[in-house]
């Protein structure tokens, strides 16, 4: 049962995280079947908006951590040995969770610098 004092946080997703977050569908849609595909799609899009709930939760980006903002993780497992991280940073003043990008684990994360 959900603590009614809780406090939850609005999950934006910001329009370079939302375009990466396409990529990643199309690319389901190609590798998997339509129903296999959505449900993953699905997924990804709850795993992103549990933030709501317990955003500091996430490990911090150390790829990130000369940024002004403090950029976290979570893993979403699409398949054994390919997760996708969801990078985002929590702004308690709003109370916004705002989602940077969705990068593919067996991309070279040197590339989460360049990407945020």
């Amino acid at each position: 049962m959900e603590n009614p004092k809780e406090t939850r946080y609005e999950v934006i997703i910001t329009k370079p995280a939302e375009i990466h977050f396409y990529e990643i569908v199309e690319f389901l849609y190609d590798k998997y079947s339509l129903e296999r595909a959505e449900q993953l799609a699905d997924q990804l899009r709850d795993k992103t908006q549990s933030l709501c709930k317990h955003p500091k939760r996430g490990a911090l980006e150390w790829r990130l951590e000369s940024r002004e903002n403090k950029y976290r993780f979570i893993l979403f497992n699409r398949i054994s040995r390919a997760d996708i991280k969801i990078i985002y940073y929590v702004d308690d003043t709003t109370k916004k969770v705002f989602v940077v990008d969705f990068f593919p684990t067996e991309m070279d994360d040197k590339r989460i610098a360049l990407r945020n």
